[in-house]
């Protein structure tokens, strides 16, 4: 009799002590729960605000490209306009030799023809005929004949090639206006070329300063989802410690998480991100993001009705967080034997916190909470709550 009251007085003892132990977990759950939901919450607008998306930073990488092209053509065209000046300068100067040449030409002529001018004005009126009649013979006349016609063509001579001189200096006059007008074309299509060369670079400066901008930023709040990611690694290591590994077995085996939407659909891998502009290695991202139609996120203006849910990677016990920001609405499953998957940034969830799933079963839908630059799902794989490489584990 004595024995049988002993053995129900620890039976009630061991009732009271697992009483009090259950509690007491799920009150140190709750902690964690409202600890992880209340990461920066004030900060969340500001990131909505700052934070640009991939496809936002491939079309801003692209704009710069597209003006790289257009400086560098630019460039060859000032090149070109260079050369087409110097060429222009240098037949303005060999017209100016030129023409300088057939004025000083000109000025001798002149004096020639002055010559003449002022010996005919000092023997006055005597005409040709006048010369010839005055002849004493006939040998005479033959020789002031041909003296006359030498000097009658000389004269006509000097007369003809002073104005073919004039002619030409006023060629070269008008060559040299023209040439000089095309300088000047030259020289003002090659101050509109720079201005619009400088107009380029520093359109193309702006957008390279904005996307470095946005890289840091983004940075900045993925070192905060660093923070908050050692947080849900502490988190995941006490779930998995509180059941000594010895349930929630999975099948060892980790499937796609989103139906539909397979690896080409990554938009962010696991690792190091590398700067848009210097392929410089920024902050480490430790899962991979896999992205959906905008017009699947039911957050969106043209939703199709059709939301993307999330599957379990594995059998498991899931456990739900509505954190304020970083990993937003987050789904943690542990599959047990140190093995755990994350889901982050969902728009909702379809499982109760501390259900057992099994592999393939629909626990979320796929969102843009917390600190994300569009709908898709940030997916991890947990060792022991150390991140690895999840295209290492699923199939």
């Amino acid at each position: 009799m004595l024995k049988r009251s002993y053995a129900v007085i620890v039976l009630l003892v061991v009732a009271i002590v697992l009483s009090s132990m259950l509690p007491a977990a799920a009150t140190t759950v709750s902690e964690k729960q409202e600890e992880l939901k209340g990461v920066q919450e004030d900060i969340k607008q500001r990131q909505a605000e700052l934070q640009q998306n991939k496809q936002e930073q491939n079309r801003v990488k692209q704009e710069i490209e597209l003006i790289q092209r257009e400086v560098e053509v630019i460039e060859a065209e000032l090149r070109a306009l260079a050369a087409k000046i110097t060429t222009t300068e240098e037949e303005i100067a060999a017209v100016e030799a030129q023409l300088a040449a057939a004025e000083e030409k000109l000025v001798q002529l002149d004096e020639v023809l002055a010559v003449r001018l002022r010996a005919l004005h000092e023997h006055g009126q005597v005409s040709y005929l006048e010369v010839l009649f005055s002849s004493t013979s006939f040998v005479d006349f033959l020789t002031r004949y041909n003296d006359l016609r030498q000097l009658i063509d000389q004269d006509k001579k000097l007369l003809e090639e002073a104005k073919l001189e004039r002619d030409r200096i006023a060629e070269l006059k008008e060559s040299l206006e023209n040439r000089r007008q095309e300088l000047l074309r030259l020289r003002r299509e090659s101050i509109n070329k720079k201005q619009e060369q400088e107009v380029k670079r520093a359109k193309k400066e702006q957008l390279v300063s904005a996307l470095q901008a946005a890289y840091q930023q983004t940075n900045t709040e993925i070192q905060k989802l660093e923070a908050e990611a050692q947080k849900i690694k502490d988190l995941i290591l006490q779930m998995q410690a509180s059941q000594g590994g010895s349930s929630n077995q999975g099948t060892g085996k980790l499937g796609w998480p989103v139906q539909g939407y397979g690896r080409g659909w990554i938009t962010s891998g696991y690792g190091y991100r590398r700067d848009p502009i210097t392929g410089q290695p920024g902050t480490f991202h430790g899962g991979i993001d896999i992205g959906i139609p905008r017009n699947r996120w039911p957050g969106a203006a043209n939703y199709t009705g059709s939301p993307v849910n999330v599957l379990a990677a594995d059998a498991g016990i899931a456990y739900t967080y509505r954190m304020g920001s970083g990993y937003g609405n987050l789904v943690i499953v542990d599959h047990g034997g140190g093995v755990a998957t994350v889901y982050a940034h969902n728009h909702d969830f379809l499982v109760a916190n501390g259900q057992a799933v099994s592999k393939g079963q629909a626990i979320s839908i796929v969102g843009s909470t917390g600190y994300s630059t569009g709908p898709h799902l940030h997916f991890e794989v947990r060792i022991n709550g150390d991140r690895v490489n999840p295209l290492n584990y699923v199939n």
